[in-house]
């Protein structure tokens, strides 16, 4: 066959797999889970003794289109709130963004009281452990929010207050780089959340609550091929990849052929790019390239 015919087909193929969605410029992302606290609790969630409750002086604080409204999810240290996700699409990673209240009077990493700590985790997995404090100035957080994150810090916001030892803060998760981009591929999900150390006290002396809570899922750029080409004695298939990621070449010898065939072995990507090659013998004339789960 001539091999510069062979070429651009093979060209043509791989522009037809881009125009199929085959292949494409970028990962999706899909919001998997929401809600703002203003109805029923939805089946995810199990809020131990968590219960919804105005926000009172929370109200308006976030920014456009993101702030505390209505009601939110109130919870006392110790109470564990769980939200449990299942059939997630085909993802890479997870983001959770939240708005974030700490009521009264927590004690921050604390010597005495002692400490109360947010520990979020996901899968059993800890992926957050931060203490508030809102009682006296000297007290030490050690959650630093970035810019953007704190709405409001050390105010009277309508609870127990008002009082020195009786104050409130807020924050917006949702800027914090640490919910962003987290690793995971399962289908379900369970993060949990929990204020907790040794200085948990009752509801009527300090708790928390979340408000807009929204989680995302991101998948993986398509495969691109980039270049189809004869190497010494094989056909070479090169493609845009993600490292660490195992993609599957496969093949068909005319595009009217009802499936596609799979060759082997996978291919584990260990740079941006990736590479397959077959003996010529055995080529054929149009490839597409598959991310494995």
């Amino acid at each position: 066959m001539d091999w510069s015919m062979h070429r651009r087909l093979t060209h043509l193929a791989a522009l037809l797999c881009l125009a199929a969605g085959v292949a494409g410029s970028g990962a999706q992302t899909s919001v998997v889970f929401t809600n703002n606290f203003d109805g029923a609790l939805p089946a995810e969630i199990q809020p131990g003794t968590a219960l919804l409750t105005g926000v009172q002086g929370y109200g308006g604080l976030g920014p456009a289109g993101n702030q505390f409204g209505n009601f939110f999810l109130r919870s006392a240290t110790a109470n564990l709130v769980t939200l449990t996700l299942s059939n997630l699409p085909p993802h890479r990673t997870l983001t959770l963004a939240m708005l974030f209240a700490a009521i009264d009077s927590l004690d921050g990493t604390g010597t005495f009281p002692s400490g109360d700590f947010l520990a979020i985790t996901l899968d059993g997995n800890l992926i957050f452990r931060e203490s508030f404090a809102n009682a006296t100035l000297s007290q030490v957080q050690s959650y630093v929010a970035p810019p953007g994150g704190e709405l409001a810090r050390h105010v009277d916001l309508g609870f127990t207050g008002p009082g020195s030892y009786y104050t409130d803060s807020a924050y917006d998760f949702g800027v914090d780089s640490r919910f962003q981009g987290l690793p995971h591929t399962n289908s379900t999900a369970v993060l949990t959340f929990q204020i907790e150390g040794a200085g948990i006290q009752d509801l009527s002396d300090e708790s928390w609550a979340m408000d807009n809570l929204g989680i995302s899922a991101a998948g993986v750029p398509p495969p691109v091929i980039t270049e189809i080409l004869k190497a010494g004695a094989n056909v070479t298939v090169k493609w845009s990849a993600v490292s660490n990621l195992t993609y599957r070449v496969q093949s068909k010898t005319n595009l009217s052929d009802a499936s596609w065939n799979d060759l082997a072995p996978t291919v584990t990507a260990t740079s941006s790019n990736a590479i397959y090659a077959e003996p010529l013998s055995l080529s054929h004339r149009f490839y597409r390239v598959m991310v494995l789960p």
